[in-house]
């Protein structure tokens, strides 16, 4: 009768399966962890402040939850979309409700002399919807009848 002789193997030594099962191990925990990241969404964004009047009155200055925007021209004849657009950064907006702020330049100087309140309205709506995790752009779009539209943005 043949019987086939069993190799024995040494103890110490360590089959290819022992070198591989933990490095795949840490790859999937580091997978893992950078797609759970990548998901999760930020409770807070740090955005450059861009606003757009749509109107054809000035706008003194306007604020975003009491951060300074600047001021915005008026919208010229022709102009597809609003006066505007410069920046100002260093934002910090919070998810959740936000509060546009905006005060229309006084029409003559003799107003300001006078001390002449600033036409002043203010709206609180809902944070818009990031396009992504790494949006930076907070757009705000003032309209003729005061109604606001928030956009926030991977681009300017």
């Amino acid at each position: 009768m043949f019987r086939k002789k069993h190799k024995q193997t040494d103890p110490t030594t360590k089959s290819k399966a022992d070198y591989w099962t933990p490095l795949v191990v840490l790859l999937i925990v580091a997978a893992f962890a950078y797609w759970s990241l990548e998901i999760r969404k930020p409770s807070s964004y740090g955005v450059c402040l861009q606003g757009f009047n749509h109107t054809t009155r000035g706008i003194s200055e306007y604020r975003v939850n009491g951060d300074w925007g600047g001021n915005i021209p008026p919208k010229d004849v022709g102009d597809e979309y609003g006066g505007g657009g410069g920046f100002s950064c260093g934002s910090t907006i919070k998810v959740g409700t936000v509060t546009v702020k905006w005060n229309y330049a006084r029409k003559t100087r003799e107003a300001i002399e006078r001390g002449d309140p600033p036409e002043t309205h203010e709206v609180t709506m809902p944070m818009p919807e990031a396009e992504s995790n790494h949006s930076r752009y907070f757009q705000v779009h003032i309209f003729p009848d005061n109604h606001v539209e928030l956009k926030l943005s991977d681009h300017s």
